[in-house]
Parts: C-alpha cells; sequence; structure tokens
C-alpha cells in the first residue's frame, strides 16, 4: 500500500481516507447515530432497560449496523454503548450511571445526539463446589454381556440463564455411568431325567451406577466506573450492506495512540489494520477519520489513565474519555469514475471546536 501523504499546511478538519472504493456512490450524507438517547442493542449482552435507558436497536435500515463489544484490558470488562445528548441530564442511576449537563470531562456540543461508551469494572466469578449424586440398580444383563466392568461419561450439558440485573448462572451437569456386570447363581426349575428340579443355576446380572455431577458457576456484571463517565471501550461495527464511505468523528481525544480505527473490512472481504492512532489534541477537539468502501470496523475510544497503568496518559485520577458519531459519507466526485481501483491517501490537519458550557 502507498505510504501516508502528510499536508503540512494546517486546514479546517482532521480526515484521514483509507480504502478502497466501491462501485456505486452514496448520493448524500447520513448521520447514523439514532436521534434518541438510550443504549444502543449489543450483540453480546443484553440491555440494561427496555424503557430507561430505552434499548435502541440499529440493525434495520439500509444502513442498518450490529455493535459488538470487545474486550480491551483484563482490569475491565466489555464496556455498553450509549447515546446521549448533553442538554438533557439522564438518570440510569438504578444501574450506577448519571449522565449529566456538565459531566466531569467529555462534554460535546450542545443539540448533538453521541456515541458514548461506559467503562465497566471486571465481571467477577463464582464457582461453587460440585454436588454429586449417586445411584446405583441391578438389572438382568443382556444375553450378549460377559463379566466385566465399563464406565462411560457422557458430554456435559450446559443451562445458562441471564437474570434481568445481568447476573449470569451456568449449570454443568455431567453424567457417568459404570456398569458392572457379574455372575450370580439364581434357583431355577430344569427338568432333569424327565422331571421338574429345583437347582441353582449361574445367571448375569448387571450393577448399574449413575453419578451425577452438578457444578454451579455465577458471574456477576462489573459495575461502571466514575457513574458511568469514564468513555472508554472497545468495538466492532458490522453495517447490513456496504457503504460506500463512512466518516467517523471523535470527540475529546486528548490522551496521543489510544484511540481510533484498529481495523477494517471491505465488500471483498479483506480486512486492514491502521497501525497508527489519533494524536492527543486540546480540551474539546474534534478529529475525524473516513473509510471507504467498508462493511466493519473495529474502533477503540478513550484511555483509562494513569490511575489504571497507562503511564503515557495525561490524566491521573480519570481517564480521557473519547464520544463517537458515525456519518455516511457520497464517494470523492472526482474519484467516482475509478470504479473500484484501489485507494488509500491521508490528508492530516486540525479543528479546533470551541467548546459549549450549560448555563
Amino acid at each position: 500500500m502507498p505510504k501516508f501523504k502528510v499536508l503540512s499546511r494546517v486546514i479546517a478538519a482532521s480526515t484521514i481516507s483509507i480504502g478502497f472504493l466501491s462501485v456505486t456512490s452514496a448520493a448524500r450524507a447520513a448521520n447514523l447515530v439514532p436521534q434518541q438517547e438510550g443504549e444502543i442493542q449489543l450483540t453480546n449482552m443484553a440491555c440494561l432497560s427496555s424503557t430507561n435507558p430505552k434499548c435502541i436497536d440499529t440493525s434495520s435500515g439500509a444502513n442498518g449496523f450490529t455493535v459488538t463489544s470487545l474486550s480491551y484490558d483484563s482490569q475491565f470488562s466489555e464496556s455498553r454503548l450509549f447515546v446521549d445528548k448533553r442538554n438533557t441530564v439522564n438518570d440510569y442511576s438504578s444501574f450506577g450511571i448519571q449522565f449529566l449537563g456538565q459531566d466531569a470531562g467529555t462534554n460535546t456540543t450542545l443539540g448533538e445526539y453521541w456515541l458514548r461508551p461506559v467503562a465497566y469494572t471486571p465481571n467477577t466469578q463464582k464457582v461453587d463446589s460440585p454436588k454429586i449424586d449417586t445411584s446405583t440398580k441391578t438389572v438382568d444383563a443382556p444375553v450378549d454381556a460377559s463379566v466385566g466392568t465399563t464406565t462411560s461419561k457422557a458430554e456435559p450439558t450446559i443451562q445458562t440463564t441471564i437474570a434481568a440485573n445481568g447476573k449470569k448462572t451456568i449449570k454443568t451437569t455431567t453424567v457417568e455411568t459404570t456398569i458392572v456386570t457379574r455372575q450370580i447363581m439364581v434357583s431355577a426349575k430344569v427338568i432333569e431325567n424327565g422331571k421338574k428340579v429345583t437347582k441353582q443355576v449361574p445367571k448375569l446380572v448387571q450393577d448399574i451406577t449413575t453419578k451425577t455431577t452438578n457444578q454451579t458457576t455465577t458471574i456477576t456484571p462489573g459495575t461502571p466506573v466514575e457513574k458511568g463517565q469514564l468513555e472508554v471501550g472497545k468495538f466492532q461495527f458490522d453495517f447490513k450492506n456496504p457503504l460506500a464511505g463512512l466518516k467517523l468523528n471523535f470527540f475529546d481525544v486528548e490522551d496521543s495512540k489510544h484511540t481510533g480505527i484498529l481495523s477494517y473490512t471491505n465488500s471483498a472481504g479483506k480486512t486492514f489494520s491502521i497501525p497508527e492512532l489519533l494524536a492527543g489534541k486540546q480540551d474539546g477537539n474534534l478529529q475525524s477519520l473516513v473509510i471507504h468502501d467498508v462493511v466493519s470496523f473495529v474502533v477503540q475510544l478513550g484511555n483509562p489513565g494513569q490511575k489504571y497503568g497507562y503511564k503515557d496518559s495525561q490524566f491521573t485520577t480519570t481517564g480521557d474519555g473519547v464520544d463517537l458519531q458515525l456519518q455516511t459519507v457520497p464517494e470523492p466526485g472526482n474519484l467516482a469514475g475509478l470504479g473500484a481501483l484501489a485507494i488509500l491517501g491521508v490528508t492530516i490537519a486540525r479543528q479546533h471546536k470551541k467548546k459549549t458550557v450549560d448555563c
């Protein structure tokens, strides 16, 4: 792939354009952030609520997409993802989350909807001692049986239930069966010299012992960090249909080399890794990246900070929270005729967005 071309002149946008042109061109830009507040329905965890916060399904429509929360640090569990508008206060305190009109660090422009990650402490796991139940019965052996002992163990069965608070209970059941085939002597009527007589004759029987082991594992979800105001997480977005172009707006990236697109996949199924993450700028900055011909991408948002061992962070007690917006973009007009020809380029500049404060 060609090297990035860096423009030294400061212009009015910070844009990285990476990828391939698709054959069709988008007619106009579309905002992909739902224009309502609530929690994004993730593929790998249930929403906290269906009412407050509202659970938002983003999978419908031509530009529909699903989101999977990914692990990024063993000190945290997977983050949740919300839609938030700064104008309003959102009290999700029953789940340990409060979005204020003026948060501790990351405060977007009034009236705009942004995707907002919420970092969580690690899940806790408790494994109970196994409970063993043993039963034995004796039955007549089948005609083809022979004296001896056999032991068999069935594949474990796993039953998982998830409570409304997200607590997951996993019950694993294992059944082991031991069959002992032995010979005994029993009384039987037989004909001997033309007469019925009672004699002791050999017979095969089986002692079948069934040992059932049940073990329960309980996984309790972590809790939101800083009352939900540590906007850090790693997510994979998968689109229903390929997008000709996608613009990602990152708000308030202050720590360098922690936030940005990690990789993306195009409509041909080829995955590209992005080696360079965004540079940290002043408080309230806005930086944007554009990728072309995209069906999925993985993005990292924010940095937990020095408190969690990130020594390159400028934050000692909190982290660097980052919010995200997604927009479709049409293909560049002067390149539309190139069809599926590969292009790669980078334009880097800076945009300092004036920070608005609630009155």
